[in-house]
């Protein structure tokens, strides 16, 4: 017995698009903390060389 899928396509497709936006979201929020992340190694690494220097 499978499932009326016409009657079901405004769910589903509101299904998919949630999932579509959860996904996007994932994204980019890991992309702006691998961002933040290789800022701070840059200045970390900019501290270490200067107290090398110093």
């Amino acid at each position: 017995m499978l499932p009326d899928f016409d009657s079901n396509a405004a769910f589903i497709w509101a299904s998919y698009s949630v999932g579509l936006l959860l996904i996007g979201a994932a994204m980019v929020s890991v992309m702006m903390k691998a961002r933040a992340a290789k800022t701070q190694l840059i200045r970390i690494e900019a501290r270490i060389r200067d107290q090398k220097r110093g």
